[in-house]
């Protein structure tokens, strides 16, 4: 097996995390994006995390990606035994913050004349929103390292404070004061982002 993904995205760093918690080895290549043409066999969409070379064939979409790897290991917790829609949507919500983080980030990388500032306040306002529901709803993860939504959780603060800042930790103590402790986790602290 083998992941393709790039230096600064949540979704392959929650891949790498949960493969760590799992402890498989899984060889990574770091790519970017807009060159990676060969993607385009094994992911239609060209994105990442991409995991080629599995006996299923390609597998794409970080969530599918976490759910495959978590089946090659040991029970250690990282999904809910049975159905778990509480569970399930908290993924979801922690999923569409990550989302609405990339996209602020792409919006903000594209050059001054043609970026909107609109755009942006939208993305930022679904993030306060998001980190807002998330800090309420943290008591029902606050204790469940490594299952996924608590990796999951840690992984998008992080990408938070990596490409907007930690402001959102004033209206989240309680948020901000598990992270500071999963943050620091040895798989987390394995696949930290770049420094800016």
């Amino acid at each position: 097996m083998r992941l393709y993904t790039g230096p600064t995205t949540p979704f392959g760093r929650m891949v790498e995390v949960l493969a760590i918690e799992a402890g498989l080895e899984l060889p990574r290549e770091v790519v970017k994006v807009t060159e990676a043409r060969f993607l385009d066999e094994a992911n239609p969409l060209r994105l990442i995390p991409t995991l080629v070379d599995t006996p299923h064939g390609t597998i794409h979409d970080s969530r599918v990606i976490c759910r495959y790897l978590a089946s090659l290991s040991s029970d250690v917790g990282f999904y809910p035994a049975a159905a778990d829609w509480r569970f399930e949507t908290r993924l979801a919500l922690i999923s569409g913050i990550m989302d609405a983080g990339v996209a602020r980030q792409g919006e903000r990388s594209r050059p001054e004349a043609s970026r909107s500032e609109a755009a942006i306040a939208v993305f930022e306002r679904r993030l306060a929103k998001g980190i807002a529901a998330l800090d309420r709803d943290f008591q029902a993860f606050a204790d469940a390292w490594p299952r996924m939504d608590a990796i999951a959780a840690a992984v998008l603060l992080a990408y938070v404070d990596f490409r907007v800042g930690p402001r959102w930790r004033e209206a989240s103590p309680a948020l901000a004061g598990w992270f500071a402790v999963a943050g620091e986790r040895a798989s987390m602290a394995a696949t930290r982002f770049p420094a800016p």
